[in-house]
């Protein structure tokens, strides 16, 4: 019984310490985001530095960079690569307008945007239930999270694990492209064909 009472206790005061970090965490977001540009206003980045060690970082999810396998590319002169050349050259000669903004977008930097879109998920479904009848409030479901109320992942602790699971699955999934990068070596097309003219900023990374 004693244990049983103990469990009690220390399991609302777990979760309300959970809950208080989260919202301490989603409070220093809202307050940073005041100076963080719009959707639309952040400019191509470039990076300061190339990391090409990032393939050997240690992982937090994966048991390590090999455990997705990337065939090595086609050799340069090869009929197979001049024809990928030969297609870039040719997608980029139609490009529509919404392409050319979709380029544009995510050349502000794919990690920040994704961001941006989890925040504004976040702030769209950080909305309270409507009340019953009787004044009284629905409680959300786990098991049926389209049902009223849907489920609430944007309140604090559920945002809080939403930003940790997008964030590290990036972090994962850069550290394994980097590892697959620098292991083949391939310059960017650009570098390849004078042709193709880069359409975002370009650096000595690999392709």
């Amino acid at each position: 019984m004693k244990n049983e009472s103990t469990r009690t206790i220390r399991a609302p005061r777990r979760l309300a310490s959970a809950a208080l970090a989260a919202a301490v965490a989603l409070a220093g977001v809202a307050a940073c985001s005041r100076s963080i540009p719009t959707l639309e206003e952040l400019t191509p980045q470039t990076a300061n530095n190339d990391d090409a060690g990032a393939g050997s970082w240690k992982m937090i999810l994966l048991s390590g960079p090999t455990q997705f396998t990337v065939a090595p590319p086609s050799a340069v002169s090869s009929d197979a690569y001049q024809a990928e050349l030969a297609a870039i050259k040719t997608a980029q000669a139609n490009l529509t307008q919404a392409q050319k903004d979709a380029i544009d977008y995510w050349s502000g930097g794919a990690v920040l945007r994704w961001n941006q879109i989890l925040r504004e998920l976040v702030a769209r479904y950080n909305l309270p239930p409507a009340p019953r009848d009787d004044g009284s409030y629905p409680a959300p479901d786990a098991n049926n999270p389209f049902a009223d109320p849907a489920f609430p992942f944007a309140n604090p602790p559920y945002s809080a694990r939403a930003y940790s699971y997008v964030t590290a699955a990036q972090f994962e999934a850069l550290k394994v492209a980097w590892y697959y990068k620098y292991q083949y070596n391939r310059p960017s097309p650009s570098r390849v064909d004078s042709g193709i003219q880069p359409l975002m900023p370009t650096t000595d990374l690999p392709s």
